[in-house]
């Protein structure tokens, strides 16, 4: 470890490797990644792997359909297959008023040149026909959506960036931030000290925890989330598909596996690992309401992972006020990786021009000082959250 570095990343997660690697393309500054477990031990290794970016609002739309675009061709700009599968992605309505919900979310869709459309029940289950026709009213079919290999997505920022000359720090812990005159001025951890003038909290669900040491309160929680995967199985879910309803998420590997996650109505903020049989319990029976095919299928593994989320849902991004140097990526909670092209890129374009890109702008942190949340309906989120933050807005 350097003595001195231009920016220093805490978090070794796929946006922290993302920022360092398009940082590292301008060949302008040394950087170094510091993470206090091993690279791609958080949610970036955790995640569901599924990718869109057809949402509710402007502000999500246009950040996420940036990632999607640049997820087309990342294999090709990384030299490494992270196995992106443009599979399609199923946004699914299973009520009348969800269905109402998606036409009001396809008009914006449209407006800003999404590759979407919305399709009604029996299209769905000609797509789908393994779904459960009670739960099914339409929904919005995004045709460029997809999935990627988590692990690949890790192995290949990083492998990139070190090929960029970007020093990775695995089990290296940041236990202070050194401010000189409101201004960063260096950071110590575990195995020695550093002194930069740039930090980004990158540290996902522990953004919280690394703000606190510049005397910064963010406003997040952090949850469990948790996810199962099956035995293989015949091909019987040809896209991606998200359902509001159930607050579940699931897509089926090229191995057969079927891989998905549902959060836990009414679940308290919680930062534990183990995984939990009431979530099992929960996934199991929403997943076989939607796919009753499924039911008596064998269970391969299940596993937890843990995110911080703001009250909007919306992740932070950029400068705060008081402190000099210090920026933020943090927040994504389960929608990091889906952003981690975007992120890192327009994150980069901040640090090396000193001027903060229009899709990153309204996801700053003044936002909850101002009251201009950014609440955006299409999340696989509990809905009294969204209600809640709807308010508060209004």
């Amino acid at each position: 470890m350097r003595s001195h570095y231009d920016v220093v990343i805490v978090g070794g997660g796929v946006q922290g490797l993302s920022l360092a690697y398009n940082l590292a393309r301008s060949d302008l500054l040394r950087v170094a990644v510091l993470e206090k477990s091993y690279i791609g031990s958080g949610a970036s290794g955790r995640n569901g792997e599924m990718i869109r970016s057809a949402f509710a609002s402007l502000e999500w739309i246009r950040l996420f359909d940036k990632s999607l675009q640049l997820w087309e061709s990342l294999s090709a700009e990384l030299d490494f297959n992270v196995m992106f599968t443009r599979t399609g992605y199923l946004v699914l309505a299973s009520t009348h008023d969800e269905l109402g919900e998606c036409r009001i979310h396809i008009e914006r869709q449209k407006e800003l040149g999404l590759d979407t459309r919305l399709i009604e029940a029996d299209e769905v289950l000609r797509l789908v026909p393994a779904l459960n026709p009670r739960w099914v009213t339409g929904g919005i079919l995004q045709l460029n959506g997809g999935s990627a290999r988590h692990d690949a997505v890790v192995w290949a920022y990083a492998r990139a960036a070190r090929r960029l000359s970007v020093e990775i720090f695995p089990h290296t812990e940041v236990i202070g931030i050194d401010i000189k005159s409101g201004s960063v001025s260096g950071v110590r951890t575990t195995k020695g000290n550093i002194e930069t003038q740039t930090v980004v909290n990158a540290a996902g669900a522990f953004a919280g925890q690394l703000a606190a040491m510049v005397g910064l309160h963010l406003p997040l929680e952090i949850y469990r989330l948790e996810m199962i995967v099956t035995e293989p199985l015949k091909p019987f879910l040809p896209v991606a598909l998200s359902s509001p309803h159930i607050m579940g998420y699931m897509h089926q590997t090229t191995r057969g596996e079927f891989a998905g996650g549902a959060e836990v109505e009414g679940r308290l903020p919680f930062s534990g690992l183990k995984s939990t049989r009431m979530a099992v319990q929960n996934m199991a029976r929403k997943f076989i309401s939607l796919f009753p095919g499924l039911g008596g299928v064998n269970l391969m593994r299940q596993w937890a992972g843990v995110v911080s989320k703001t009250p909007d849902r919306g992740p932070l991004l950029g400068r705060v006020d008081k402190v000099e140097g210090f920026l933020l990526s943090a927040a994504w909670g389960g929608y990091g990786f889906m952003g981690s092209p975007a992120g890192g890129k327009l994150m980069a374009e901040l640090i090396l021009t000193g001027e903060t890109p229009k899709h990153i702008q309204p996801f700053n942190l003044n936002r909850f000082k101002t009251g201009k949340l950014i609440v955006d309906s299409s999340l696989v989120v509990s809905t009294e959250s969204i209600e809640k933050n709807e308010k508060n807005r209004r």
